[in-house]
């Protein structure tokens, strides 16, 4: 009797994980009706078509550090289909001529390599040191290749944040004062508009590099968040205010037949994490085996879905959907699957350097260059970034939670 009891329970068992995979919950049913139901493109494969009708793609990147999402950039570019160049929010505009020269280099040795981009990464950012290892591997990559293509062919990457060089720093005051020009306390406006600037970089960039070479009239433009939307509500209650723009939206504005917005599947850093529908989004793709693909988000369900991601608030995200933001949808990776690496191996191996990040630090922290090397943390941030390390995100349990309960029948 107890054997049979067992196998029944087993044979319900089985049976409901079949009905639950074949039939799914009625809160995903229209997302899981829509991926099974339509042909859909690979990420790459939709970013390449769309680059058919658009000349310039803005990608909206997810967490700065993560690893996995550059593998699928890095395969769209190097795809003999993709004839443009790349422009980043990663990176001082002043830093181009130093990245795309060691892009058009030849031949150099594996050790020549490293050397030119430990050097750019010296003075790629506006803080002591960029710490995320995947824009080491897009210039890596990028490298790479351009060894396998003609001069006219070769990949230039830009960057576009604001001009910053750590040589005309000299004390905390004019450092802190640079980084509340940009980011003001007590809610001032601020004096540097980061996204108007980049988005101003671009525009002169791309006009030059049509200019001189018009088979370069595609840009793939990857920004994170904010900065990425190709389109920003109006702030409802006070229609007189002034605009706030995003540069995906400054970008939209200026080529509005050219420019398309993608984004990347994403999950929430914040310190109350709320995944895109409640969950709902990573539940469809979930259910259907995390499939990677690509598509419109106008008349799907995604599209329709009110959006919810990250913005700096005052203006009406709550009156929009995601088709209003964006006007695609790339899922690469299940977040699970999500890798944030950090360190730039053998960064620290140049004792110079390791002066310098400590004079930066010191202005940074507003303590003395003396205090500076002392400090626990500073060392230790120093051996840590000297080598790569790779982590699984964070709140992962919590986000299974929010998933898995739309799997439920």
């Amino acid at each position: 009797m107890k054997k049979i009891v067992t196998t029944l329970v087993i044979s319900i068992v089985f049976y409901s994980a079949v009905f639950t995979q074949i039939m799914p919950n009625d809160s995903i049913k229209p997302y899981v009706d829509f991926l099974n139901n339509t042909t859909l493109l690979s990420p790459k494969d939709y970013v390449l078509k769309s680059f058919e009708d658009k000349d310039i793609i803005v990608l909206c990147e997810r967490d700065h550090r993560e690893f996995k999402q550059y593998e699928m950039i890095v395969d769209i570019i190097k795809d003999k289909r993709f004839l443009g160049n790349v422009y980043t929010e990663v990176g001082v505009f002043n830093a181009g001529k130093q990245i795309n020269d060691f892009l058009l280099k030849e031949n150099l040795t594996d050790s020549e390599i490293k050397e030119n981009l430990l050097a750019i990464f010296r003075n790629l950012d506006m803080f002591s040191l960029w710490p995320n290892y995947n824009y080491y591997y897009l210039l890596e990559s990028i490298y790479q290749i351009n060894q396998q293509r003609q001069l006219k062919e070769k990949i230039h990457l830009f960057p576009l944040d604001v001009m910053f060089s750590w040589d005309s720093i000299k004390c905390n005051e004019q450092y802190n004062m640079f980084l509340d020009m940009m980011e003001p306390q007590n809610n001032f406006a601020p004096v540097i508009d980061r996204n108007a600037i980049m988005a101003q970089h671009f525009i002169k960039k791309y006009g030059q590099e049509k200019y001189y070479n018009p088979n370069k009239k595609k840009a793939l433009v990857i920004m994170n968040t904010y900065h990425a939307y190709t389109r920003i509500p109006k702030y409802i209650p006070l229609p007189t205010e002034p605009n706030t723009y995003s540069t995906g939206e400054y970008i939209y504005k200026t080529f509005p037949n050219s420019t398309k917005g993608i984004m990347i599947n994403y999950y929430p850093t914040s310190d109350n994490p709320k995944l895109i529908a409640d969950g709902k989004w990573d539940a469809a793709f979930r259910f259907i085996g995390n499939k990677n693909v690509g598509f419109d988000l106008m008349n799907t369900p995604f599209g329709d879905t009110k959006f919810n991601m990250y913005n700096f608030g005052g203006n009406a995200y709550e009156t929009v959907n995601f088709e209003f933001i964006f006007d695609g949808l790339v899922y690469y990776e299940p977040i699970e699957n999500f890798e944030l690496i950090v360190g730039i191996p053998g960064i620290f191996d140049d004792k110079e350097f390791v002066k310098e990040f400590y004079r930066r630090t010191s202005m940074e922290e507003g303590i003395t260059i003396e205090e500076t090397m002392l400090s626990t943390e500073t060392n230790e941030y120093i051996m840590e970034l000297n080598v790569k390390y790779v982590y699984k995100i964070n709140n992962i349990e919590i986000f299974n939670t929010m998933i898995n309960k739309w799997l439920i029948k």
